[in-house]
C-alpha cells in the first residue's frame, strides 16, 4: 500500500509490522484494504485501485460497502460480513462488487478481523478481493454447455446410450428410448440383458456377436430389428464407439440407436413400386410413354401403339409437338413445366394425332419415375363423346329453361333438397343464397291461408299412382309481397313406383310481373348514369390533385428561392465589404460573424427540408419517451414565457421508441412555439404520452392496429380553419405575418414522423385550440443509459502528428478541407474516390489515425467504404461526412461517426479528435 494512512479513529493504531505483514501477503491479483470499526477505509493497496478503479485519495475516507452492488447494499449484506468478521474473526466473500465506472466485477475474497498484536485491542478490519470474473464466466459457460448437451441427449429423437466397460451397465439412456421401443427406461437400466430379448430372434445371434468387437475397441454400425411390446417391429441401425480413458483403457462404449423404419419402408415401396411399373407396362388400356431429352419418345407400351395406329419403329423419336394439334400445345407447355418443377404434372385432356392423321382424345398424366419423364395415357374418346352429347343436351335444357319466364323446380324427395332455376330470382326476387336447400322452404313461402291445400294436394300425389300435378296459390316473394302463381309439377318414379323426385314449374300470372321488369330497366338505366357521373367526378377529382400537386411544388420552389436568396445576399454583401482596403477589424470581425451565422441558417433550412422530404440522415436509439417528454417540457418553459401554464401528463411510464432523440425534441419544440403563437403567449399547454394500439386514420389512410407511443400536445389558442388545415405540413405554407415564420417547423414534425415509421394527427376547433398528437411505433428494446460523465466523456487527442486519408471526391471541397485539416495541425492524405482510399490503406494503412470519407460518390460510396475498412483494419477509425444522402436516410450511419455539411472547422476538429 502506497500514500498516506488515516488514523484509526479508536484507542489503538495500526502497526508498522502488522501492516508490512499485509502486505508481504498480498500479490498484484489481490485488492487488499482497511477499514476502522465503522466501516470507513484507512488503507488501500495499488491492484485495489487496479481492480476496481478508485485511487488511494479518492477511496480511503470512503465507506466500505461502495464495493457492493446496490441490490447487496439494499439487503444490508456488507454489514452483516462485517458482523460476521467481528464475531467469528474472518468472513467469506465470493459475490458481484461494483467497480468506480459502475461496471461489475465476480470477486473472490474475506474480510479479517484486525487486532492490536500486543494488547488485542480490535481496530478494524483488513478486506482481501481476488477478481474472478474470468473463471466466473468459464464456469458458467460450462454449466450452460453441459445443459445444452444434456438438454440435446434428453430431447434427440435417437436413442444415446452409454455402458460401463468394466461392470458391463448402462450408465445412460436417453428418453427416447421410451418412444422407440415402446417400453419405460428403468427395466433396461436395471439388467442390460434385457436388451438382447427386444432383438429380433432372426438378428439377435449376429447382434450379440458384434458387442466383443466393440468391446475390444472396434467401432460397429448394424442394422437390426426390435420386437415392441405392442407388437410392432422396427428397425434400427446402431452405431457403438469406444471410449477410452488413461493409458489408453477402454472405459466405456457409447452409441447412437437411430430408427430407421421409415427408410427401410421406403426402399420396399420403391420395390413394389419398380414391379407394379413393370405391371402397368402390361395393361391393354392404359399407354405409357417414355420421354427423353428434348421430349422425344424413347419407348412406348403396345396400348398406345394400338391407340394410334403407328409401329414402334414410326413412333419413337417423335415429340409431343409432332404428335399434339397446334390449339392444345398450350396445355402440353404448362404440363411439360410442371413436370420439370415439381417431377409431376396435373392429369390433363388433350386430343393426339393417329397415324391417319384422324383424332382422338386422351388423359394424360406425366410424372418423373428414377429420373425418367413417364406419362400415362387413357383413350377417353368415347367418353367425350358422350359428355359432348350430354352437354349439348344440358345446353339445350339451360337454353330452354332460361328462354321461359317460370320458376323452374327440381325437388328431390329423398334427400328433401330443392333447386330453383334463376327466374326465382328475376320474377320473386330471392338471391340464391336466400334460398332454403330443402322442399319445407318452397311450402314456408305459400299464403298461410292456401299452405295447407297445396301441400295436401302435392302430398296426395306423392303417396299416391299419378304423376302430375298442379295448383293455383300465391306465393310470397322476397320483398314481402305475394304473387299469384299456376304451379305444376311431373312425378319422377323408381322402377317400383316409388316417388323419387317432382320436376315442375312456377308461372307468374299477375300484372305486377310487368311492373316489376319496368323497375329492373330503370334500375339498370339508373346504375349506368350513377357510373357515367362517378367516372366524370373521378377525372375532375384527379384533375384537381395534379393542381395542388404542382401547386405545392411551386410553393417549395419559391420558399426555398426567397430563403436561400436572403441568406445570400447576407453573406454575398459582407463577403464584398470584407474586400474593402482600410476595413477596421470591428467591422471585419462584424461581417466574419454574419457569414458564419449565416451559413448556419443555411444550413438549419437544409436540414428542415431533408426532414420534411423524409430524407434526413437519422441517428435513431432506444429511449423512455416520458423522460425525453419530462426534459423537454423544462427546456420548453423558458421559452413559452411564463403567461403559458404548464401541464405534463405520463401515462406510459417506461414506455420505449426506438428513433432519433434530437430530431424527436425538435419536433415538440416546433410544436410547443406553434402553439405558443397561437395563444398568443398566453394560456395552457398540455402534453400527454400514453400507449395507443392503433393508429387512427389521418389524411385519407386507412388506420393500422399495432402499438403505438402516442405524444400529444394540446393548446388553448385560436384554433385552425378547416380550409387550410390540409396545408399545414407542406413546407413554407405559414398563417403568420411575414417575417415570423419560415413555414418549416410543422414540416419537419411531418418529416421525422414518417421517416420513423409513425404519424402525425391533428384535430382543431376555431376558437378551443388544436391537439397535435405524434405517434412512434413501440419499441421492445432497453433504452440506452446516459454515459457517466466520469467515465464515459471522450478522451481527446492533440492533432500533431496525427495523419488523415481525407476522401472526396469533389476537387473543391476536397482541395479545402485538405488545408483545413493540414491549418488544424493534421498530415492529410487526399484520396478521390474509395478505390484510391483502398490503394493508400494496403500500401500502408499504419500510418493513418482515422479515414474522413465523404458518403455520396461515383462507384462505392462512403457507407461500403467504411465497412471495407472496418472489415480488413479494425482499429482504423472511421469518421463519414454527408449533406445528403439516401444512402444514410435508408439505412443510416451503420454504426459510423457522422458530421453533417456544412461543418465547421471546430466541429471537424471535435470530430477527429473523439474516441470511441
Amino acid at each position: 500500500m502506497s500514500g498516506s494512512k488515516v488514523g484509526v479513529p479508536r484507542s489503538g493504531q495500526l502497526s508498522r509490522g502488522r501492516l508490512a505483514e499485509l502486505v508481504l501477503e498480498s500479490t498484484a491479483d489481490f485488492a487488499i484494504f482497511t477499514t476502522d470499526l465503522d466501516g470507513i477505509i484507512t488503507s488501500w493497496n495499488a491492484p485495489a485501485e487496479r481492480i476496481m478503479g478508485w485511487s488511494e485519495a479518492e477511496a480511503v475516507g470512503q465507506d466500505a460497502c461502495m464495493i457492493f452492488t446496490p441490490e447487496d447494499q439494499a439487503k444490508g449484506a456488507c454489514e452483516q460480513e462485517m458482523e460476521t468478521a467481528r464475531k467469528d474473526g474472518r468472513a467469506v466473500d465470493e459475490r458481484w462488487h461494483l467497480r468506480k465506472d459502475g461496471t461489475h466485477f465476480w470477486g473472490s475474497g474475506s474480510m479479517t478481523r484486525l487486532e492490536e498484536t500486543e494488547t488485542g485491542e480490535h481496530l478494524g478490519y483488513v478486506k482481501i478481493i481476488r477478481d474472478r470474473t474470468e473463471q466466473a464466466s468459464a464456469e458458467e459457460l460450462l454449466r450452460e454447455t453441459s445443459t445444452r448437451l444434456h438438454g440435446f441427449a434428453e430431447n434427440s429423437a435417437d436413442v444415446l446410450w452409454i455402458i460401463d466397460a468394466g461392470e458391463r451397465r448402462l450408465e445412460y439412456l436417453s428418453p427416447a428410448y421410451e418412444r422407440v421401443w415402446g417400453e419405460p427406461r428403468d427395466r433396461i437400466m436395471r439388467d442390460l440383458t434385457h436388451w438382447a430379448e427386444t432383438v429380433h430372434p432372426e438378428d439377435r445371434q449376429r447382434v450379440l456377436s458384434a458387442m466383443p468387437r466393440l468391446l475390444g475397441g472396434e467401432a460397429q454400425v448394424l442394422e437390426y430389428r426390435i420386437l415392441r411390446p405392442d407388437g410392432g417391429v422396427r428397425w434400427i441401425r446402431d452405431t457403438g464407439f469406444p471410449i477410452r480413458g488413461h493409458g489408453d483403457a477402454i472405459v466405456r462404449v457409447a452409441g447412437i440407436s437411430h430408427d430407421v423404419t421409415v427408410e427401410r419402408e421406403a426402399v420396399e415401396a420403391l420395390r413394389h413400386s419398380e414391379e407394379r411399373l413393370r405391371t402397368a407396362l402390361s395393361i391393354r388400356t392404359v399407354g405409357v410413354l417414355f420421354w427423353g431429352p428434348g421430349f422425344s419418345l424413347t419407348e412406348v407400351n403396345d396400348a398406345f401403339l394400338r391407340m394410334t395406329g403407328f409401329s414402334r419403329e414410326e413412333v419413337i423419336g417423335k415429340t409431343w409437338q409432332e404428335l399434339t394439334p397446334p390449339e392444345f400445345h398450350r396445355a402440353s407447355r404448362k404440363a411439360v413445366q410442371e413436370l420439370t418443377t415439381f417431377g409431376e404434372a396435373t392429369p390433363y385432356e388433350k386430343q393426339y394425332y393417329r397415324k391417319d392423321g384422324s383424332r382422338w382424345w386422351g388423359l394424360f398424366a406425366p410424372r418423373r419415375v428414377n429420373g425418367e419423364a413417364v406419362e400415362f395415357v387413357l383413350d377417353v374418346t368415347d367418353r367425350r363423346r358422350t359428355e359432348e352429347a350430354l352437354r349439348q343436351s344440358e345446353e339445350r335444357y339451360r337454353l330452354a329453361v332460361r328462354a321461359t319466364n317460370d320458376a323452374i323446380w327440381d325437388w328431390d324427395l329423398r334427400q328433401n333438397s330443392i333447386e330453383w332455376n334463376e327466374a326465382l330470382h328475376e320474377a320473386y326476387g330471392y338471391r340464391p343464397e336466400d334460398v332454403g336447400p330443402s322442399g319445407d322452404w318452397w311450402i314456408e313461402q305459400i299464403h298461410p291461408d292456401d299452405r295447407e291445400r297445396v301441400s295436401g294436394s302435392i302430398h296426395v300425389m306423392i303417396d299416391g299412382t299419378s304423376s302430375r300435378w298442379s295448383g293455383e296459390y300465391r306465393f310470397r316473394r322476397a320483398d314481402g309481397s305475394y304473387a299469384d302463381v299456376l304451379d305444376r309439377g311431373f312425378m319422377v318414379r323408381g322402377p317400383d313406383g316409388e316417388p323419387l323426385r317432382i320436376i315442375g314449374a312456377m308461372l307468374d300470372v299477375t300484372e305486377r310481373r310487368r311492373s316489376e321488369r319496368e323497375l329492373r330497366q330503370l334500375n339498370e338505366h339508373l346504375e349506368i348514369e350513377v357510373s357515367r357521373r362517378t367516372e366524370e367526378l373521378r377525372r375532375h377529382e384527379d384533375a384537381l390533385r395534379q393542381s395542388q400537386k404542382l401547386e405545392a411544388v411551386g410553393q417549395l420552389t419559391g420558399g426555398v428561392a426567397h430563403d436561400f436568396n436572403n441568406l445570400l445576399t447576407i453573406i454575398g454583401s459582407s463577403a464584398e465589404l470584407l474586400r474593402r482596403p482600410n476595413l477596421s477589424e470591428g467591422r471585419r470581425q462584424r461581417y466574419i460573424e454574419a457569414i458564419s451565422e449565416t451559413a448556419g441558417r443555411a444550413a438549419k433550412l437544409t436540414r428542415q427540408l431533408l426532414a420534411f422530404a423524409r430524407r434526413q440522415p437519422l441517428q435513431p436509439e432506444a429511449f423512455a419517451v416520458g423522460e425525453r417528454v419530462q426534459a423537454v417540457t423544462d427546456l420548453v418553459r423558458p421559452l413559452v414565457g411564463a403567461r403559458i401554464a404548464i401541464r405534463t401528463l405520463i401515462e406510459c411510464e417506461g414506455c420505449v421508441v426506438e428513433a432519433d432523440p434530437n430530431q424527436f425534441e425538435t419536433a415538440l419544440v416546433n410544436l410547443a412555439v406553434n402553439a405558443r403563437d397561437a395563444m398568443e403567449g398566453e394560456g395552457r399547454l398540455t402534453l400527454r404520452t400514453w400507449l395507443a394500439h392503433e393508429l387512427p386514420p389521418t389524411r385519407g389512410h386507412a388506420g393500422t392496429r399495432s402499438e403505438f407511443v402516442a405524444v400529444s400536445m394540446s393548446d388553448t389558442g385560436a384554433g385552425i380553419r378547416p380550409e387550410v388545415l390540409g396545408s399545414i405540413f407542406e413546407p413554407f405554407f405559414t398563417t403568420k405575418e411575414v417575417g415570423k415564420g419560415t413555414g418549416l417547423g410543422l414540416s419537419q414534425v411531418y418529416g421525422f414522423a414518417k421517416q420513423s415509421g409513425g404519424e402525425i394527427h391533428v384535430e382543431s376547433e376555431v376558437g378551443q385550440g388544436t391537439i397535435f398528437t405524434l405517434y412512434l411505433p413501440k419499441a421492445e428494446a432497453k433504452p440506452l443509459l446516459a454515459a457517466r460523465a466520469s467515465g464515459a466523456s471522450a478522451e481527446a487527442h492533440e492533432p500533431e502528428g496525427r495523419c488523415v486519408l481525407l476522401v472526396e471526391d469533389n476537387t473543391q471541397v476536397g482541395d479545402f478541407a485538405k488545408q483545413l485539416l493540414e491549418d488544424l495541425g493534421y498530415t492529410a492524405t487526399w484520396a478521390p474516390n474509395a478505390q484510391a482510399a483502398l490503394d493508400f490503406l494496403e500500401q500502408d494503412a499504419s500510418r493513418f489515425d482515422v479515414v474522413f470519407s465523404d458518403v455520396v460518390m461515383p462507384g462505392m460510396n462512403g457507407v461500403e467504404l467504411g465497412k471495407e475498412v472496418r472489415r480488413r483494419w479494425p482499429d482504423l477509425r472511421v469518421v463519414l461526412t454527408s449533406g445528403y444522402s439516401h444512402v444514410l436516410a435508408n439505412g443510416g450511419a451503420q454504426g459510423f461517426e457522422l458530421l453533417h455539411k456544412p461543418y465547421s472547422a471546430d466541429g471537424l476538429s471535435r470530430a477527429l479528435r473523439s474516441v470511441r
